[in-house]
């Protein structure tokens, strides 16, 4: 059993409230939660351990809220955030299935908007794109339908001309080897690069037909 004994707004953290138990300090918690609790009620083991859960629950929702705020993320890497956060494995599971089905979480929709980014900002291959979102614990079917529409040749042109720029002022030879080391860096092979660099090559002047 544990009486409520104080309520009162965390100096360190104006928007929570820090919650007193028997006279000493037990956690902050958000004012939802501290809403339904008053000075003088008692909690018992059973409610006690409730209010631990809500909390928990409201705090990892909040870690990850702040996550997506900044960037869209895939479930693995909320997972793995709550993780090193020590949330309870339970608690993990709740969250992550509470914002699966609010749409914040979504394996598919996060690959598809990865691969839609990478083509208009950062041009890369397929093998690469495939490489990345693997290690943001995307599964091999949600990655392969995201790659399905990428076309390899255009992605390694459009990186080609955009890198182009960047050398335009060295010799042409110095300028193709500089290409050549960005495009293999982005993840194309051989052959691909080739394709990329001869489509930067000017076409050939053709002398047209004196008409009679």
């Amino acid at each position: 059993m544990a009486e409520v004994t104080g309520l009162r707004v965390d100096p360190r953290r104006p928007r929570r409230v820090e919650v007193f138990l028997d006279g000493r300090r037990w956690r902050s918690v958000s004012p939802d939660t501290a809403a339904s609790l008053a000075v003088g009620m008692t909690l018992d083991d059973e409610a006690l351990a409730a209010l631990e859960d809500r909390t928990a629950e409201a705090e990892a929702m909040a870690r990850i809220g702040r996550l997506l705020a900044r960037r869209p993320c895939s479930e693995a890497e909320a997972r793995r955030r709550l993780v090193r956060a020590g949330t309870e494995p339970g608690v993990i599971e709740r969250v992550v299935a509470r914002l699966r089905q609010a749409g914040d979480l979504d394996d598919a929709a996060f690959a598809r908007a990865w691969v839609e980014n990478r083509a208009t900002f950062r041009p890369r291959s397929p093998a690469m794109l495939r490489a990345e979102l693997r290690g943001r614990g995307v599964d091999s079917a949600t990655i392969e339908s995201a790659l399905a529409g990428v076309d390899e040749a255009q992605a390694a042109s459009s990186a080609a001309r955009s890198a182009a720029r960047r050398w335009a002022n060295l010799e042409p030879a110095a300028r193709r080897d500089k290409l050549y080391a960005f495009l293999a860096r982005r993840g194309f092979d051989h052959a691909t690069i080739r394709r990329a660099l001869r489509s930067l090559e000017p076409a050939p002047d053709t002398e047209s037909e004196e008409l009679p």
